[in-house]
C-alpha cells in the first residue's frame, strides 16, 4: 500500500514556559475545534506542551493562533508531516493533561512518545 501525501498527518509540538490561563487554554480549544485538529496539551505548572495533528493547512492555521496567544517562552518545536503514531484525540477536540506522566502515558499507547521525547530534547534520535 503506498502512502498518499495528501492525507499525511501534519503534527506540531509547541513548548512554552506555563499553561495556566483558561481564556487562552478555551481559545486553544476553539480553535482546534475550528480547523479540526486533534490536540494534546499539559497544564499547570512547567513546561506547558501542546502537540497538534491535522492536515497540514489546519495545524499550521492552529499553530497561528496559539502563537498570537503570546505565551511565555512560546517555542516551535517542530512543524511536519508524520508517518507513525496518531494521536488518540479525534479530530476537533483538546485533550487536557495536569502532569507530563499522564501526557507521556498517553503518547505511549498512541506511539507518538519516541518522537515527543526527541523533538522535547529528552532523547536523541528515539528511544
Amino acid at each position: 500500500m503506498s502512502c498518499n501525501v495528501s492525507i499525511m498527518p501534519f503534527r506540531a509540538l509547541i513548548k512554552t514556559h506555563h499553561m495556566t490561563s483558561r481564556k487562552k487554554i478555551q481559545a486553544i480549544t476553539k480553535s482546534a475545534k475550528h480547523h479540526s485538529c486533534s490536540v494534546l496539551i499539559k497544564t499547570g505548572k512547567p513546561p506547558g506542551v501542546m502537540i497538534a495533528e491535522g492536515t497540514e493547512d489546519a495545524v499550521k492555521q492552529w499553530v497561528e493562533t496559539v502563537k498570537r496567544l503570546r505565551y511565555k517562552d512560546y517555542r516551535l518545536l517542530r512543524l511536519e508531516a508524520v508517518t507513525t503514531g496518531q494521536l488518540s484525540t479525534t479530530p476537533g477536540n483538546v485533550t487536557e493533561f495536569g502532569s507530563m506522566k499522564d501526557l507521556s502515558a498517553c503518547l505511549e499507547e498512541c506511539d507518538v512518545l519516541s518522537w515527543w521525547a526527541e523533538h522535547m530534547g529528552f532523547t536523541k534520535g528515539g528511544r
